[in-house]
Formats: C-alpha cells, sequence, structure tokens
C-alpha cells in the first residue's frame, strides 16, 4: 500500500499536481508514518503549498534516515523556503557532505551561506558549483553578483566573462562584462561590450541604454566630443528626453552654446530638448553620472527575469 501511495504521489509531484500529491501521501503515512519516502513526498508537495507541516514532515524523515542525502537536501530547501537560512545552510552542508555529487545542494549551499551573511564561504561554495555546474548555470551567475558585493570587480568580471563567452546571446551577461569593465577602467572593453549589446538587444528603443552606457565610457576619458556625438544619437532615439541634460552638459564642454538643457535632478522633471540654456539651468556632472547610472540600472531590471529563466534553463 505505501509502495503504491508513494508511487502516484510522485508522478502527481512531478506533473504539479500538489495538493493530489500531498493527499496520496498523507493517506500513505496513515498506514505507514515512518516511512521516509512519503514522509519526503508529503514534505515536497507541502512546501509548494505552503503547508504548515511540511518542514516538520521533512525533518523527521532526516531523523529516520540520517543517511539520506535527497532528505536532507529536501529539508535545506523547505528551510530557505521558511527563512531560516542557517539552518537551511546546515542541511544542505549535510547533503553535500553525504553526496558530493549534488551540484545543486552545493549552489543552494552557497546562496544559503551569502543570505546568512557568510559572503566569503558563500564564494567558496559557488565557485566549487560553478566549475561542476557550467559557465553559465545559476551559480556562476550568483557568484559574478557575490563577487560585486565584496567589491572584488576584477574577479566579478573574469568571472562574467566566462558566463557571456557561455552565453554569447544573452544580454545581462554582456550588460555584466559592459559594467563591470567600466567598474575597472577597461573602457574599450566597456564600449566593446555597449556595442555588442546593440546588436543583441533589437527591441525599438532599447539602444538608448547602451550608448548611455558608452557615454559614460567616454566621460571618464575626458572624451567629450566623442561622448556628445553618442549623446545626440542617444537623444534621437529617446522618447523620454532622459539625454537631453547629458547632450546640454557636453555642449557645455565642448565649448558650444547649450540648446538641451534640465532642471536639477532633485526636481525630477524630464530633459526637452529645443530650451535655451539661460532659462534652465544646467546639469552638473554629478547630475549627469547620477542619470546616466540609473540608466543602466533601469535597463539591468528589464532583464534580469529573463537571465533568471535563461540560467534555469541552462542548468536543467
Amino acid at each position: 500500500m505505501s509502495a503504491d501511495a508513494a508511487q502516484r504521489a510522485q508522478v502527481q509531484l512531478e506533473a504539479g499536481e500538489y495538493r493530489a500529491s500531498r493527499e496520496a501521501a498523507l493517506a500513505g503515512l496513515a498506514e505507514a508514518p515512518e516511512d521516509v519516502e512519503l514522509l519526503m513526498l508529503a514534505g515536497r508537495a507541502g512546501v509548494e503549498l505552503d503547508a504548515d507541516d511540511a518542514t516538520a514532515q521533512l525533518r523527521r524523515a532526516t531523523e529516520l534516515a540520517p543517511e539520506n542525502a535527497d532528505a536532507w537536501h529536501h529539508l535545506g530547501e523547505a528551510l530557505a523556503t521558511d527563512g531560516q537560512m542557517e539552518e537551511a545552510g546546515a542541511a544542505f552542508r549535510r547533503a553535500v557532505e553525504l553526496n558530493p555529487g549534488d551540484q545543486v545542494a552545493l549552489s543552494h549551499l552557497g546562496h544559503t551561506s551569502a543570505a546568512a551573511g557568510h559572503e566569503q564561504e558563500a564564494v567558496g561554495y559557488l565557485s566549487q558549483a560553478a566549475q561542476s555546474m557550467g559557465r553559465a548555470s545559476t551559480a556562476s551567475i550568483s557568484l559574478v553578483d557575490m563577487y560585486r558585493t565584496l567589491g572584488q570587480y576584477e574577479e566579478a568580471l573574469a568571472q562574467a566573462q566566462r558566463i557571456a563567452e557561455a552565453a554569447p546571446d544573452e544580454v545581462m551577461a554582456t550588460l555584466d562584462v559592459a559594467e563591470l569593465s567600466l567598474e575597472v577602467g577597461r573602457l574599450d572593453d566597456a564600449v566593446a561590450a555597449f556595442q555588442r549589446l546593440r546588436e543583441l538587444d533589437e527591441v525599438p528603443g532599447h539602444e538608448v541604454y547602451p550608448l548611455h552606457g558608452m557615454i559614460m565610457a567616454e566621460l571618464r576619458r575626458e572624451s567629450w566630443r566623442r561622448a556628445l556625438d553618442l549623446a545626440r544619437e542617444a537623444a534621437s532615439a529617446d522618447a523620454q528626453g532622459r539625454t537631453a541634460g547629458v547632450v546640454a552638459f557636453l555642449e557645455d564642454q565642448t565649448g558650444e552654446a547649450p540648446t538641451l538643457a534640465g532642471r536639477p535632478a532633485e526636481e525630477g522633471a524630464p530633459m526637452q530638448p529645443g530650451e535655451p540654456a539661460a532659462e534652465r539651468e544646467l546639469p552638473t556632472r554629478e547630475q549627469v553620472d547620477a542619470a546616466l547610472e540609473a540608466s543602466l540600472a533601469e535597463y539591468r531590471r528589464m532583464h534580469a527575469d529573463d537571465r533568471r529563466l535563461a540560467a534555469e534553463d541552462l542548468l536543467g
């Protein structure tokens, strides 16, 4: 009976029928309350359904079968879902000890370590997982973010480049390379990566974002004329008028009479073309930098979900 219940629960779990899976597992547990497989199935389905007893069922499975790596893995996932990151990390660590080949648990261990505030420990686990799971895996992507959080920009860039090589058509991978190249002062590499973004992202209006990144690189070189040419190109495609103040600032830097000016950043008004500079205050360099950085942050948010889904496909 318990074997039949487990088989039904497993099939339904894999089909995404979590309620039916849980009911089948609970029915089996009514006759075999210490069946580890049924406890794991009930707990896994329960996690999906946010059931109060899901974690307890998985914890009981580890008590009954302390050498079962899968039980520890699933307990770690349940604890992480509950926000108990320290305990989740301990469960994933035990899963990896029992099954060193469980690279998904190792990746989860990196994530839970990071969430618990153990950044350097997280880097170690994620590095191990990235080596085994592939250069474009979720572990590899998380490693870029972890290095960036720690201010280890050279390491973040090297990891981002590996991901971009493995996923050359993925916008976020190339954006990471572009932004991190800017961060470490490799301006030619940054411009090349932003140019690649223009080729990858053909959505109308999106060309503004990589152009903003290229402007940032030229601003750091103080190559005002090149930056102005790029800003004018961006302004022509910028329906929201976000580039007008950048043009005004650069016209002023190159000695041209500014024809585009924006209110100070704190007023939040869009920068409109065609207004004499005398009637509106020119933006400062700090305001221009902040506007361009905000543009790239918006671009990153737009593609964040695409990255996560693509990474899951590559992983799975």
